[in-house]
């Protein structure tokens, strides 16, 4: 029992498969005991183990077989590829280390496959052994928390998968030239242990329902960057189909290449020889932008035209006729399977031998460059990705729907700096953090696809600048709006004073509408020596107060003055107002308007002495001069 304790205690420290069987034999073990004889010791470590045994199965998977390894040999470079059985188990970056079964301690860490975000790696500068049992250990991990530990045992002869070579045809009139494109430089693991004796080539050719074999001998004279084989005896006017791959007798899988088909031109002997056929026969894709591009002989005969054509359904097709360009858009022709182009040049009534190439939009076209979006709002910058379109689809397809395997990947540096760091991403943006503040940086993007090891054309740099955390930015957005609140509150005050300012003037216009005085009493009453005079003339404050009433009256027309009203008229408020005159004796004496005042202390007088004589008149207000008279008693 004690042994059994010390297994249990130590599990936790070895989280492994062989741990995870170790406590389920123990488990067993303790329960084929009789229950009733059970001792508490035994329940208490029944009950540690099932919590141990919880705790491993939440922790990440680190058996040795959770990993599925697969190495092919791809454009003649040994590309490593994994997949994990637990899908659930997604790690952000991985690590490959690789060493010999017998060099078990010898283990080291690949150079450019650490801390990568694919699931493959280039090995073919690391494995130099064909022969050999070689030990990957994949390590994967998500920020600081290892995922995944696996190990995977592979020998070259039996695991590798050999892709075929590419490769083109060029079709004449009675034979064709098959160019295989072998790398400038052949890699270790090949050279050391010999390409001609593990990768003999074939070259099957089909034409009619029968099949031959081409086996060409390869030494280290004919590999080079182009190798050419060439199908004589061959039929004019006759379709062709020819397959490149490997076939070696004990190493690893065959992979045939897609077939390649082209069509003779006819063996007309009377045009041949008479015009020289283009040059330089090639074609240029772009983005599914398939345009022929071809040289034009030099002809001692005159100018020269040129017909273009392809193959559809055995029979060739004029896309271009008679044009004395030396370019053809084919860019209508299906994205899929192999197409055959032929070019020819034309004079008057004679023309040139067809010149035929082979074409697969999908393998062949050129990826264009990205398109990039870039904001910065802090010592981040935030990418977004924009994949090209496609020439002549549908508007809204780019290129990342034509392929499964679509990836960018970013390559970033400060600018005027040569150190540049490259990232891979899976999705339509991606976030560059920690960068330096306040910083420019110039950014890079390109599509690759990883089935097909094929990159596309990097875009032109984009270079932002960084700025700080953002509290900085902060601040300045506070004072902004702080800034224009203030502005807004005072316009809306000033607007409220105005508003109430307009109100007020109505107001008092509708409810105490003003009358104003005649020009000669405000001359008066404004002269200096007049207000003298007028102060002067208030009683003390133990008098009687004495008050003048003032009247203010319109101008009378002739045609409402009565009879009676050409002496005088009578006041208007009884004998404590002012006396008025009427506007025709005012005019007599010289004045404009027709006011008369009158004290109403004199007329009390008056009353106490008796009647007044008829020769007195009231005194006339009609100027300063006047009005600095006393009125006589």
């Amino acid at each position: 029992m004690g042994s059994s304790c010390q297994r249990a205690l130590t599990a936790m420290d070895m989280p492994d498969v062989k741990i995870k069987k170790g406590l389920i034999k123990i488990t067993k073990m303790l329960l084929s005991q009789n229950a009733s004889a059970m001792r508490p010791l035994n329940l208490y470590l029944m009950v540690y183990i099932s919590l141990v045994f919880g705790v491993l199965q939440a922790l990440p998977d680190f058996s040795e077989d959770s990993c599925i390894f697969k190495v092919t040999l791809r454009n003649f470079r040994v590309i490593l590829s994994w997949e994990l059985k637990n899908h659930s188990i997604v790690p952000t970056h991985y690590t490959l280390w690789h060493t010999l079964t017998s060099k078990p301690e010898d283990r080291k860490a690949v150079k450019d496959c650490t801390n990568i975000t694919g699931s493959f790696c280039d090995l073919t500068d690391v494995w130099e052994n064909l022969s050999k049992l070689h030990l990957p250990r994949l390590v994967g991990s998500r920020g600081n928390t290892t995922l995944v530990d696996c190990v995977g045992r592979i020998f070259l002869p039996l695991n590798l998968s050999l892709e075929p070579p590419n490769f083109e045809i060029v079709g004449f009139t009675d034979h064709i030239e098959v160019r295989v494109k072998f790398p400038p430089v052949i890699p270790k693991i090949l050279r050391r242990e010999g390409l001609y004796v593990y990768l003999p080539l074939v070259i099957k050719e089909e034409s009619g329902g029968i099949v031959k074999q081409h086996k060409p001998e390869i030494n280290a004279k004919t590999v080079t960057e182009n190798f050419t084989y060439v199908i004589d005896n061959l039929i004019p006017n006759t379709s062709y189909c020819v397959s490149v791959y490997f076939q070696p007798d004990n190493l690893g899988k065959t992979i045939e290449s897609p077939t390649k088909c082209i069509l003779l031109p006819p063996g007309e002997e009377s045009a041949l020889g008479m015009v020289p056929p283009p040059e330089n026969v090639r074609m240029n894709s772009v983005n599914f932008r398939n345009i022929l591009q071809w040289e034009s002989p030099v002809s001692p005969k005159g100018n020269l035209t040129f017909t273009a054509q392809y193959l559809s359904y055995r029979e060739f097709q004029d896309v271009c006729t008679s044009t004395a360009l030396t370019d053809c858009d084919f860019s209508d022709l299906s994205m899929y399977g192999d197409h055959t182009l032929r070019v020819r040049a034309e004079l008057a009534d004679e023309h040139s031998d067809w010149v035929n190439i082979t074409f697969c939009p999908v393998d062949d076209t050129i990826i264009g460059p990205p398109r990039m979006q870039v904001e910065t709002p802090s010592t981040s910058l935030y990418i977004r990705f924009i994949a090209p379109k496609t020439a002549k689809e549908h508007e809204t397809w780019t290129m990342r729907n034509i392929y499964n395997s679509w990836i960018y990947n970013v390559q970033y540096w400060k600018n005027g700096s040569d150190e540049k760091r490259l990232v891979t991403t899976q999705y339509d943006f991606k976030i560059l953090k920690d960068l330096e503040p306040w910083t420019t940086y110039c950014i890079q993007v390109q599509a690759f696809l990883t089935d097909r090891n094929k990159t596309g054309q990097w875009s032109e740099p984009v270079c932002e600048r960084t700025i700080d955390d953002g509290t900085a930015l902060s601040w300045v957005i506070i004072a902004a709006v702080l800034i224009a609140s203030i502005f807004v509150a005072c316009l809306l005050l000033l607007g409220c004073f105005a508003l109430l300012w307009y109100i007020y003037k109505e107001t008092k216009h509708v409810f105490s509408p003003g009358n104003s005085l005649p020009q000669h009493l405000k001359e008066f009453l404004g002269h200096p020596h007049h207000s003298r005079l007028l102060f002067f003339s208030f009683p003390l404050s133990d008098e009687s107060e004495v008050f003048d009433k003032l009247s203010v009256i319109t101008d009378i027309t002739e045609s409402s003055k009565q009879p009676g009203d050409s002496c005088n008229l009578r006041t208007l408020s009884g004998q404590d107002a002012f006396e008025l005159v009427s506007e025709e004796e005012a005019h007599s004496a010289g004045h404009s308007d027709p006011l008369l005042l009158t004290a109403a202390s004199e007329a009390d007088q008056s009353n106490k002495r008796g009647p007044r004589p008829p020769e007195q008149a009231p005194v006339e207000l009609s100027d300063a001069e006047t009005m600095s008279k006393q009125p006589k008693s």
